[in-house]
């Protein structure tokens, strides 16, 4: 198996790890385990706005992800206060069901919804942030029992994702290089804001070509396959949108035809819930 499949693999085991086990976070994240009393508004715990980043969901280390733990049950409400910027903002649910509900400092209601629990992974609820300020959210258990929680606020969550583009047959002859374009832009399969950060082509034979380079015209990054394994991985930092026309330039070396597929692994944000992974795509 190739081995950035395995690279992607790891990732995605550490993050189940990260959002599942409280004990093995602590290295990856800022965990915050609930502290009474915060059934009100006025004694509101404190706790840090979430950041991640695309490069930090490659590395398995999650940094600045900011984690609250809690208990809650009907009966039980707890409160927390965040500073935001302005913009869109998330409510990142995950644990048990609950409800969640956000005001802003002068305890003007700006959303609230049921969160029911997901199979696997957070889903994150958007909400705007008018200004600068703090922010506060209102958890409560719809149960009669006391449940557990698990609460981010700010920045979505990334995770790490894989698709496959099938291309057309390439003809190489007389000393001229081959070409495959293709454009998934405006791919709906795919989730916006995706960056990759490792790619591979595939059914192109080790001695068919003597270079493959992977052009992203978004970002207008060019990245030369490492030869004979024609893969490269290392490329977060380049910020190549995943949703954007590409070319794929094939080195001449003999007459030859093949019919190439490549490979994109990508790291994405959770704006609302996972989408499906090894997506297979024909242009």
């Amino acid at each position: 198996m190739f081995k950035s499949r395995l690279l992607k693999n790891i990732v995605i085991c550490i993050m189940f790890v990260f959002i599942f086990s409280g004990s093995s976070m602590m290295s990856y994240a800022d965990e915050v385990r609930e502290k009474e009393p915060n059934d009100t508004m006025e004694t509101a715990e404190l706790i840090m706005a979430n950041h991640d980043s695309a490069a930090q969901a490659v590395s398995g280390k999650h940094e600045d992800e900011n984690v609250v733990y809690g208990d809650t049950s009907k009966t039980d409400t707890d409160w927390y206060k965040v500073y935001l910027t302005a913009g869109t903002q998330y409510v990142i649910c995950n644990g048990d069901s609950y409800r969640f509900d956000v005001y802003d400092s002068n305890g003007n209601f700006i959303t609230g919804q049921v969160y029911k629990k997901a199979p696997l992974g957070s889903t994150a609820h958007p909400f705007t942030a008018t200004t600068d300020g703090m922010y506060y959210v209102k958890i409560t258990g719809i149960m009669s029992s006391s449940t557990s929680y698990i609460l981010l606020v700010g920045d979505p969550v990334y995770t790490v994702a894989s698709c496959k583009v099938n291309l057309t047959t390439v003809t190489m002859a007389n000393n001229r290089n081959g070409l495959s374009t293709f454009n998934i832009s405006t791919e709906n399969v795919l989730p916006d804001g995706a960056i990759v950060y490792m790619m591979a082509v595939r059914n192109v034979r080790n001695l068919d070509v003597t270079n493959i380079s992977v052009r992203n015209l978004s970002s207008n990054n060019t990245v030369n396959l490492d030869k004979y394994s024609w893969n490269k991985s290392g490329l977060v930092n380049l910020n190549m949108p995943l949703k954007s026309n590409w070319s794929i330039t094939y080195e001449y070396k003999k007459d030859v035809s093949f019919t190439p597929s490549i490979e994109l692994y990508y790291a994405y944000p959770v704006v609302s819930t996972y989408v499906q992974d090894d997506i297979e795509i024909t242009p």
